[in-house]
């Protein structure tokens, strides 16, 4: 599954539990997020002819096969477990039809905060679109000088938040 789609490789592990709990997340809005368990079942088909004759690719086949049957599963939950929680931190966006534009970009940075390295640069979130949305990022043309300093001026504003909140973080 992992060599199959980088966003799902990219998921860290979770560590081996007794049994599998529902997750409950309440957000600032006081919205309950809940998350229950996926149950997935994978069967694989072995026939004896190619286990008699040590047919890898056979199994290889099944293996891939029974990948692509698990993403097609999780992929779509864990997609919609994301959407649940951005709509309800206030950080989900609809843009009712518009194609994506480096104002929506904007637009969606707006509502989160961010981070910043020790250089002071800011650590922005990873983008994750579909294969055909990514394609019409590649083709947007560069920002204009009026869009880059909209982008500096959100940047710079979000950096003295992100340093105010440092200011003021209690040590424990």
């Amino acid at each position: 599954m992992k060599a199959k789609d980088s966003l799902y490789a990219s998921i860290p592990e979770a560590q081996p539990l007794e049994g599998i709990p529902t997750t409950q997340n309440t957000m600032p809005s006081g919205e309950v997020v809940e998350n229950k368990p996926l149950m997935i079942e994978s069967k694989i088909v072995i026939k004896w002819d190619d286990i008699r004759s040590c047919n890898l690719e056979a199994l290889a086949e099944q293996v891939d096969a029974m990948a692509d049957e698990r993403l097609a599963i999780v992929m779509p939950h864990f997609f919609s477990v994301f959407q649940k929680t951005c709509d309800a931190a206030g950080t989900g966006a609809d843009a009712h039809g518009m194609p994506f534009s480096f104002e929506l970009y904007l637009a969606g940075l707006e509502k989160i905060e961010l981070q910043f390295d020790r250089d002071g640069q800011p650590i922005l979130p990873t983008l994750v679109v579909h294969p055909t949305m990514a394609k019409q990022l590649a083709s947007l043309p560069p920002p204009t000088e009026k869009q880059q300093r909209a982008y500096s001026d959100l940047i710079e504003r979000k950096r003295r938040e992100f340093n105010a909140r440092r200011r003021y973080r209690k040590l424990h």
